[in-house]
Order: structure tokens, then sequence, then C-alpha cells
């Protein structure tokens, strides 16, 4: 009886010990920001027909949409960030930066699993300026990975205010437990100050790309990002500006594909 029970024990340990000592499967996980410009496109007509398509061509698993409405027309609300997780069948959470007796604005993400938790946090600013947001969501894409998705749209009119919400954001989650995955509208380029604050801590999914996002700009200007935060094993697969719909919104789509373990 002795030499059975040393057996079984002998037998638990090995296949603990062989659990353990295998490589962890890494998590590939599609990743999209793009400014959708109010639901508008550069005709100033409705552009969400053509966001539909470019989601379903490149199937992204999370989604950051900045510049998203939810406005009351003839009585009826029309929920932009509604209206695409509907045709697309992901999971949403809006953060509002801004209300109206017309309705709100402000920044959406989309997710293939459901948030476990989701959080707005204000963001600083100077009197006059516009109500910025953070918004985070907690979801678990695999058994051995929980990671945070945020997204934020960060202030045009004032570099000062930019610099400032680029450092309050980076306080807040650069000591995040969990991976962190962020799409970032920053008004900014990597040569400016709002920038700087995600330098060390963080990965920048673009690794020096010399594409520029924003199509109204100078040729190569980058204002819009893909941040993974340097807390975990992590790495950056690819990097696509998508140039193909120039005329949907004034910023281009960027899509990332990552891998945590």
């Amino acid at each position: 009886m002795l030499n059975r029970t040393r057996y079984l024990i002998f037998v638990i340990i090995t296949c603990l010990t062989l659990s353990a000592s295998k490589p962890r499967r890494a998590v590939e996980l599609k990743v999209m920001s793009f400014n959708i410009r109010h639901g508008l496109n550069t005709a100033d007509e409705s552009n969400l027909r053509d966001i539909l398509k470019i989601i379903k061509d490149y199937s992204p698993d999370l989604i950051a949409l900045q510049a998203v409405d939810s406005l009351v027309d003839n009585g009826k609300v029309q929920f932009q960030l509604r209206q695409i997780a509907v045709q697309t069948g992901m999971h949403y959470a809006y953060g509002v930066a801004d209300q109206s007796e017309n309705g709100s604005q402000g920044v959406g993400i989309l997710s293939a699993w459901q948030f476990e938790k989701t959080q707005t946090i204000n963001l600083p600013h100077t009197p006059g300026a516009d109500s910025k947001v953070l918004l985070c969501g907690l979801i678990k894409p695999a058994r051995h990975v929980t990671l945070r998705f945020c997204n934020s749209r960060l202030e045009y009119a004032s570099v000062f205010d930019r610099a400032l919400q680029a450092a309050y954001i980076n306080q807040m989650l650069v000591n995040s437990i969990q991976p962190v995955l962020l799409g970032m509208d920053m008004g900014a380029r990597p040569n400016e100050q709002p920038y700087f604050s995600f330098r060390q801590k963080w990965q920048d999914a673009a690794q020096g790309s010399q594409f520029g996002t924003w199509n109204e700009g100078l040729p190569g200007d980058r204002f819009d990002y893909i941040f993974a935060l340097l807390n975990n094993k992590v790495r950056i697969k690819s990097y696509k500006v998508i140039r193909n719909y120039p005329k949907v919104s004034d910023h281009y789509p960027i899509l990332a594909t990552i891998e945590f373990w």
C-alpha cells in the first residue's frame, strides 16, 4: 500500500512538473484604431457602411473608435457605436466625453469577447478646453490572459492639454498588473511632447513607420497610435495603415497584430 501511494505521488509530481515546464501558447490579437469623424466621410455623408466594410475586410478582434456620436434626430437616437456592434456581432462600450441637448460624443471600444468590466476616466484639461476621457475594458481572450483594452482621443486645440492628458493616461495605466493595449488619436506626431510619455514603458506598434494616418496633413503626419504596455511578454507581429478608403474619414484606420504570453 505504501509503495502504491509513493508511486501515485511520483506520478502527480511528474505531471505537475511537465505541465509547469510546458511553454504557454501565445495569444494573437488583431487590434484596430480609427477616428471615424463623427460618422461622416470627407463629403459630410454617412460613413458607417464603409466603416463596416473595413471591419469585415480586416476582421479585427479589438477596435478603438474615436469621434463617435450618439445623436438625437427627429426624436430618434442614432447611436453609431451600437449600429456598428450590431452589424459586426461584437461587444461594445461607450465613453461619453461631451454631452449636449442633441446627444453626446466620445470614444468607443469593440471586442470579440465580452467585457468583464469597463471604466470611463475623465482626463484633466484647462478651463474652456473640451472634455476628454479614457475608456478601458477588461477582457479575457484566453484562459491564461486577461488584459485591458483602452481608448482615448486627446485635445486637438492645445499642445499643453495634449501633453497633460498623455502624461495622465500613462500614469493611470503604467502600473497595471494586466497587459494593456491602448488605441489613441493623440493629435500629435512622434517627435512632439505628448508622445514622450509613451517612449519608455510602451511599445509603439508602428515601430517608426513613416506612413501618415491623418490624410489632411503633411505626408507622414502620424497622429493615431496603438501602444502595448511592456509589463508582460508582448510582441508586435505586424502593423498596417489602411489607405484603401481615403474618403471614409480624415484619418486612416490602423491595424496591428500583437502576441501575448
